[in-house]
């Protein structure tokens, strides 16, 4: 069957456009345009303006996101572990402690100022604290040459004297050691034979007491009780101090040894009990004339205070002073002694140290209520560590 073929056809008759049709949709066109760019530019402007202006506006920054990278390699330092080895340090060897104050006593033959240069040298190398000059000796010597009138016109002075006192003191300064003096305060033989003023008398006498008769050497002592004797040593200390010492240890602060007849013969003086109140007087006044920016010590003998002899210490606090040196001599204290009550105390067959230790426990125990300190005085340098345990300062004893 055949398939119809359908023909399609124009109009005939094509519509035409007026001229007014065309002018007016070309105005409504232009009109859209305008009114669509109006619409756009009134609403567009200000939202772009205030995402323009807005303070906490924040730029939108676009990070990439990173592929995969290869691993980075750091190079291996090999650092050496820290040295955990403690650092020993080797301590300082600590100084050997001071052993005490040398004491130097006025030559015969020398010149005392070579053997002070001598002892200085000794006193350094074998490390002591101080040196202690003989400048008053027993029997009323003078250790220097003293501006004292008296002194002088008696020829007190020895012939070895330091020639200045206060280079003395100097020298012992400058090398690191504290200078001190030690005076024989009541046994002058020299100045009491010319001076009737300070030596003790007969009573009611101008009869000059001696300690023997003259044929067999008697001697005549300086008195305790007299101010004329006080202010002769009270002088001596005054020019010591003024030198530069710093201090002195007042030694022999007794009274002679007197026998039952010389008592007699002196008269009451001698014989009152309470005599001993002069002793501590005559040193009080020697330490006020020192003053208290020097030290000022009283030396006596052990076997006196172990025998009860010691009359200067028969009532401790009348002396000023805040120190005793105990001088302790072995010879003297012997095997035994005899209290003033009779009683005795024995130290034979003990030895040098057990005897030393045995005096000074005694010491102790007899000056333990006086508040004074006590410091040794010895010959013999081996007693220090005895001493030393015993609990005195090793630093200040004094070494004859």
């Amino acid at each position: 069957m055949r398939k119809r073929k359908i023909k399609k056809t124009k109009p005939m008759f094509k519509r035409k456009r007026s001229p007014a049709r065309t002018v007016l949709n070309v105005f409504l066109t232009v009109a859209l345009l305008l009114g669509i760019a109006f619409l756009g530019y009134s609403v567009g402007k200000p939202i772009m303006d205030f995402m323009r202006n807005r303070p906490d506006r924040q730029a939108s920054v676009t990070t990439p996101t990173p592929g995969p990278s290869e691993p980075i390699t750091t190079p291996t330092t090999t650092t050496p572990p820290p040295d955990t080895t403690p650092v020993t340090t080797e301590p300082e060897p600590e100084p050997d402690p001071k052993k005490g104050i040398l004491f130097v006593s006025l030559p015969d033959s020398q010149s005392y100022d070579a053997v002070l240069e001598q002892n200085i040298g000794y006193a350094v190398e074998n490390n002591y604290y101080g040196i202690a000059l003989e400048l008053l000796a027993d029997g009323g010597t003078i250790g220097y040459n003293t501006a004292n009138e008296s002194a002088i016109k008696v020829s007190a002075v020895s012939s070895q004297a330091i020639n200045s006192l206060s280079d003395a003191a100097k020298k012992i300064s400058d090398a690191g050691l504290l200078p001190y003096a030690r005076l024989s305060v009541l046994t002058d033989h020299i100045l009491s034979w010319a001076d009737k003023s300070i030596c003790y008398l007969f009573e009611n006498s101008t009869s000059t007491w001696l300690d023997n008769s003259l044929a067999a050497g008697g001697q005549p002592w300086i008195s305790a009780f007299s101010e004329n004797s006080r202010s002769y040593i009270s002088s001596l200390v005054s020019e010591i101090s003024e030198a530069g010492f710093a201090g002195i240890i007042a030694g022999e602060l007794e009274f002679p040894p007197f026998r039952r007849s010389d008592l007699g013969y002196v008269g009451a003086i001698v014989q009152s009990a309470d005599r001993y109140t002069a002793l501590a007087e005559f040193s009080n006044a020697l330490q006020d004339t020192l003053g208290s920016a020097k030290s000022y010590a009283v030396e006596v003998n052990a076997e006196d205070i172990v025998a009860g002899r010691d009359e200067v210490l028969n009532d401790p606090s009348l002396l000023n002073c805040n120190t005793i040196y105990v001088r302790y001599d072995s010879a003297a204290v012997g095997t035994r002694l005899v209290r003033a009550d009779g009683t005795e105390v024995s130290y034979s067959g003990l030895g040098e140290s057990d005897k030393a230790t045995v005096v000074f426990r005694s010491v102790a125990e007899e000056l333990k209520d006086s508040g004074k300190t006590l410091i040794p005085a010895v010959s013999d340098e081996s007693l220090i560590p005895v001493l030393s345990e015993l609990g005195y300062d090793e630093t200040m004893i004094l070494i004859y």
